[in-house]
């Protein structure tokens, strides 16, 4: 055997060590970090990962009659390590075959594509069990194939609730970043200058776009793993801001309650906020922008907000036909 071929095989042993693991029921987030952190360490990890759990897949989906078993007192359990144990060997020998044979390529499903306008939250549910919540004035386009699933977040903000599908990683494309994740629950925030993302549960992996190392793809940085209650910054530089909080995740998706909250703010900041749902937009003076300011306001309210801000600042709201200007008092 070759020393490249002796490598591969190594590989692929690891792999289907990580998949049997994946798929007791037992793997902990540690574990999850590991694997996570193996396949992005290089293209041939993550591809005999892939192949890997599509043999499992195949294994799994054998006829093995068993039931019957079951009904013999004082043994469930031991059937249960039985049946386990069929399936491993089932995989191994499927995976022993696999690598003897070239495999058909996998077709994806057409792309589809979903938006609100602005002042509109929208619920999408997906084929494969996962939800996405999408904020105002939001764009996503979603593909599905047999090796992953795939979504472009085009602009705007989407919390994603993801279904469990080991075989199927979720990849959430930003431009620059990739989200890479298995089952999770979080937020994601486009803006001008990247990204924002909070997580709610799980874990998730951030990685360079594909186009982004296209010169040398041999050299993958590693991923930048976020567990649940951290918030992470990422702009067009790859700086990072982290914070583990679980209030601040809390706070990044009150917009799904109809809520935002703001913690001693910038005006000019909270006004940012309030424009992204609303057609006739506020427009606020420098000489007022830096004020700050504490609150829960509710999105249905509309001017309220305007009302509720004249009360605590020393401000006044100006109407016209065009905008909405707030001054100094």
């Amino acid at each position: 055997m070759t020393s490249d071929a002796n490598t591969q095989s190594k590989i692929n042993q690891t792999a289907s060590n990580y998949v049997v693991r994946l798929y007791s029921g037992e793997l902990t987030a540690k574990e999850e970090q590991d694997i996570l952190a193996w396949c992005n360490e290089s293209e041939r990890h993550q591809s005999a990962f892939d192949e890997a759990i599509k043999v499992w897949d195949a294994a799994s989906a054998l006829p093995m009659s068993i039931g019957w078993r079951e009904k013999l007192e004082g043994r469930f359990y031991h059937i249960r390590y039985m049946a386990a144990s069929i399936v491993v060997a089932l995989f191994c020998l499927t995976l022993y075959l696999h690598h003897s044979l070239q495999g058909e390529p996998s077709v994806a499903s057409p792309s589809q594509h979903y938006a609100t306008a602005i002042g509109e939250v929208s619920n999408v549910g997906l084929s494969d069990g996962s939800t996405i919540t999408l904020n105002t004035d939001t764009a996503v386009t979603v593909t599905f194939s047999a090796q992953a699933r795939e979504l472009w977040l085009l602009k705007g903000e989407a919390f994603f609730d993801i279904a469990k599908a080991p075989a199927r990683p979720f990849l959430i494309h930003t431009g620059e970043k990739t989200i890479r994740v298995v089952g999770t629950k979080f937020n994601v925030k486009l803006s001008d200058s990247g990204f924002d993302i909070a997580v709610a549960e799980g874990i998730v992996a951030i990685e360079e776009a594909t186009s982004r190392n296209a010169a040398n793809p041999e050299v993958k940085p590693e991923p930048v793993l976020l567990e649940a209650g951290a918030m992470a910054t990422f702009n067009h530089n790859n700086a990072l801001i982290a914070k583990q909080n679980k209030d601040v995740v809390d706070k990044a998706q009150s917009w799904r309650s109809g809520y935002l909250r703001f913690d001693d703010e910038r005006l000019d900041k909270i006004i940012e906020s309030f424009n992204r749902y609303r057609t006739k937009k506020i427009v606020v003076d420098e000489e007022v922008s830096s004020l700050r300011i504490s609150g829960v306001f509710k999105l249905s309210e509309g001017d309220a907000i305007l009302t509720a801000l004249e009360a605590t600042l020393p401000i006044d709201v100006q109407k016209s036909e065009e905008n909405i200007t707030v001054v100094k008092k």
